[in-house]
């Protein structure tokens, strides 16, 4: 019996890692209804581009002056993260919010490689916790280590050649990013006790989106799709209720 425990506990934890169960579990789910805190759809496409742009407008800054990212968001934000322990047991490093913010405010960003609904993720899928699903069928892989670490590297420098324009950044992998807002794939799953305070969003960056900006996006296709011409997904982690001085909770695997 103790073995038959043991094999059903072990198939059930690869079942859970085993990225084509989870998108099987997601085909039998329908969208899930918006959170009654959350703003109407429309409000946030108009408001959210304009927030990126706010927001890697002030990263721009902090290293055209050669200031820490942290300090001039915290000036233009009224907040700045920071990556502790997190206050749930045994969950490993979590993101806290420092200051203040409103309800509707993008509080950081959900890093990785963009996979349309037609292309390959199987092996980068497996064993993976950090894919994200959008509400369009568009995947985002957030893990920074293993096969997906080395494709979203090789992509970089595929795009990002000498001399070309810049238009995203990889350092959010390491431990030093350029863009301090990169962390949405650290941000815990909320709790009974912990209820999220954060829900993710898919934003359309426009190809007439500044170019001097680009260089701070996270996110990269794995395709050839040039941003320049076309939309950029990059996914947003907003506060569903106003922010204090608290860790950053939201759901996994979330379609709005």
């Amino acid at each position: 019996m103790r073995q038959i425990s043991s094999f059903y506990t072990m198939l059930k934890s690869y079942l859970h890692r085993f990225y084509p169960w989870q998108a099987l579990k997601l085909l039998s789910k329908s969208t899930r209804n918006p959170h009654p805190c959350i703003p109407e759809p429309q409000q946030l496409a108009e408001n959210a581009v304009k927030q990126v742009e706010s927001i890697l407008t002030a990263v721009y800054h902090s290293h055209a002056v050669k200031e820490d990212p942290n300090i001039c968001l915290k000036k233009s934000l009224g907040h700045q993260l920071q990556i502790s322990p997190s206050s749930i047991q045994g969950a490993g490093m979590g993101v806290f919010l420092k200051g203040s913010c409103k309800k509707g405010s993008i509080v950081c960003f959900y890093p990785g490689t963009i996979y349309l609904p037609s292309e390959p993720l199987l092996f980068a899928s497996i064993a993976n916790r950090y894919i994200l699903k959008c509400y369009d069928g568009v995947f985002v892989d957030a893990k920074p280590t293993g096969l997906s670490g080395r494709i979203h590297k090789s992509i970089y420098h595929r795009e990002n050649w000498p001399g070309a324009i810049q238009i995203s950044d990889a350092t959010w992998m390491t431990k030093t990013p350029r863009n301090p807002l990169a962390v949405g794939h650290i941000v815990n799953n909320g709790t009974t006790e912990y209820q999220p305070n954060v829900f993710y969003h898919e934003i359309d960056i426009p190809p007439v989106f500044p170019r001097d900006l680009r260089q701070y996006i996270p996110n990269i296709y794995w395709s050839s799709i040039d941003p320049l011409t076309t939309t950029t997904r990059m996914v947003g982690l907003i506060a569903t209720r106003d922010i204090h001085n608290e860790e950053l909770f939201s759901v996994y695997m979330d379609t709005v």
